[in-house]
């Protein structure tokens, strides 16, 4: 929405709607975020491209904000991370991009380019294993948490920098992401070398060599922590560069 109202507002062109990645390393459980955010991303505006780069570190507060800079200077509108620092946010709000921080708000850093934040709720889960113990019940090694469960929740939208009308669009696709109408992973939703996915052998019984053993597409969508909590969506999906894949 917010790459939307730029164009309208005719700071770029629809064709110039690229947003760009910190990544901290090329674990699934970054390119499950990634590629999510980016699908979120083109569901609104459908000429938007995403690069990624990546730190090689999960808090790294000068390598986060060298990578935002470059993707800034790449041309890249709008900026996102998989990085705890303020180096991202810190970068955008210099330069004046609207970003999408992670773990927490840097709103009161980042007054003018702070849009929202995902954060993960701990609580769920502590309260589901005091529960389980206190009934005597098994404790499984895997357990998903949730939109519905409040698991996964977002913070305050900075309506300074946010578009109109973001928040109310939000909690409609909530609701939609929680009745199943929407999936993150819809497979007519993206491409993998210019194909739909119909199947996908992933990694979930992990093993030393990695060896795909479970079919993670079912019902026609990618079943991202379904078959066990830790991500496995692992696929580089088309619109989607990475600058660098050392890490």
């Amino acid at each position: 929405m917010k790459l939307n109202e730029m164009i309208e507002a005719g700071e770029f062109t629809a064709d110039e709607a690229k947003m760009g990645y910190v990544g901290a390393f090329t674990y699934a459980e970054v390119i499950s975020g990634y590629t999510s955010f980016f699908l979120g991303a083109r569901s609104v505006c459908p000429s938007v491209t995403m690069e990624v780069t990546f730190t090689g570190s999960w808090y790294d507060e000068t390598a986060e904000k060298e990578g935002a800079n470059k993707l800034i200077a790449n041309g890249c509108k709008l900026i996102s991370q998989h990085a705890d620092s303020m180096g991202a946010p810190t970068a955008c709000e210099t330069a004046g991009v609207p970003n999408v921080s992670y773990n927490g708000s840097t709103q009161a850093a980042c007054p003018n380019t702070f849009i929202v934040s995902s954060r993960i709720n701990w609580a769920p889960y502590y309260e589901f294993v005091i529960n389980s113990y206190l009934k005597g019940e098994t404790i499984p090694a895997d357990w998903t948490g949730t939109l519905d469960t409040g698991s996964v929740v977002l913070t305050d939208v900075n309506t300074q920098a946010a578009a109109a009308g973001t928040a109310e669009e939000i909690e409609a696709v909530k609701a939609k992401l929680i009745s199943g109408e929407v999936k993150v992973f819809d497979t007519t939703t993206f491409t993998v070398d210019g194909a739909n996915l119909d199947s996908y052998m992933a990694d979930v019984d992990t093993d030393p060599d990695y060896t795909p053993d479970t079919e993670a597409v079912v019902d026609g969508a990618f079943q991202e922590s379904k078959f066990r909590s830790a991500p496995y969506f692992d696929l580089k999906i088309d619109g989607i560069s990475l600058l660098d894949t050392a890490f």
